[in-house]
């Protein structure tokens, strides 16, 4: 128990080491960027002094080493200020954007856990059949291309020629609005589809590829032949196989998981989904600071909490992982 608690503080530790680093690039990058916030929305009309008062309120006339003090402490207390542009505070901003992204990314997460878990199980167990053949073939070529590839394809062929599915967006304008009245209305779920089946051929092919290679690797487990010797039926053997299996899926699924927030950016962008990767490319695009780092700190927290959640998962249900 001691060590596992070491363990912890150990990874607790490195994990406060790497946000600031991560806060601290982040800090340099937007200073390097060129343009100034101000610039966005001045005109011939604003003077000098007018233009100086309002850098002055956005605290970027401010020495570098305060901007950067105070960034730090905003980004740890999570007081992300208000936006330059939109006129609202930056948590509001992003706590929404924050629940379109999952109601993208949870269903299209379940769908290939599920569908990729017995895929890759029945792969694993028939090897050398043409199913398993062609499961890999598939899923290896759709692992191979970029998302974004699919996605302008899909929407040409089903959005604009085939006129099946919504071109874009959540929901039809002047639709329904928040999450619950969202989640249970036919309009998010048609303007779902497209989107969440083009992430579903993607995020499918890992657990299928490694459902695959665990089952191979208990298929010869000498259980399996006590388990014959009892006359157990095929599909209970398959089974307790692939439950003996699922151990390295439970871990790739937080890092999978933590990893489809950081890889929404260009699939929101595509198909105009009003989440935190769209927000940040509108930010980006705007000069809007306090906007595009809280959505890129978000996101970032978000990838080492699940992969933190991983590392702690594969220690407490692996009972052969020790810790020194």
């Amino acid at each position: 128990m001691n060590g596992f608690r070491n363990y912890v503080l150990r990874r607790l530790m490195l994990l406060a080491f790497v946000i600031w680093c991560i806060l601290t690039i982040m800090f340099a990058l937007f200073q390097l960027l060129p343009g100034d916030p101000t610039m966005m929305f001045i005109d011939s009309n604003f003077s000098q002094d007018m233009i100086d008062r309002q850098k002055a309120l956005w605290g970027l006339s401010d020495p570098l080493w305060l901007r950067y003090v105070r960034y730090l402490w905003n980004m740890l207390t999570f007081d992300f200020g208000r936006s330059f542009f939109q006129s609202e505070p930056v948590s509001e901003i992003i706590g929404s954007k924050i629940s379109n992204t999952c109601l993208m990314i949870v269903p299209a997460l379940i769908v290939s856990i599920v569908f990729g878990t017995w895929i890759g199980a029945v792969a694993g167990w028939k090897r050398g059949s043409a199913f398993e053949h062609a499961t890999v073939g598939i899923s290896l070529f759709l692992h191979s291309v970029p998302s974004f590839f699919v996605g302008i394809l899909a929407l040409m062929v089903f959005s604009y020629q085939l006129r099946w599915l919504p071109p874009g967006g959540m929901v039809s304008p002047g639709g329904v609005e928040g999450f619950w009245p969202t989640l249970t209305s036919q309009d998010y779920w048609m303007h779902l589809l497209l989107p969440g089946l083009v992430l579903v051929s993607r995020e499918i092919t890992g657990p299928i590829l490694l459902l695959r290679s665990s089952m191979l690797e208990v298929k010869g487990s000498d259980f399996l032949d006590i388990l014959r010797a009892k006359g157990l039926p095929e599909s209970g053997i398959v089974m307790h196989a692939t439950r003996n299996a699922l151990l390295p899926l439970v871990t790739y699924i937080a890092v999978m998981t933590g990893a489809l927030f950081q890889g929404q950016v260009l699939l929101e962008t595509i198909f105009a989904w009003p989440g935190i990767g769209r927000e940040l490319v509108h930010s980006l695009g705007d000069l809007d600071y306090p906007v595009a780092q809280a959505a890129l700190y978000v996101m970032a927290l978000a990838t080492l909490a699940f992969n933190f959640v991983a590392d702690l998962l594969y220690g407490l249900i692996d009972p052969r992982v020790t810790y020194a």
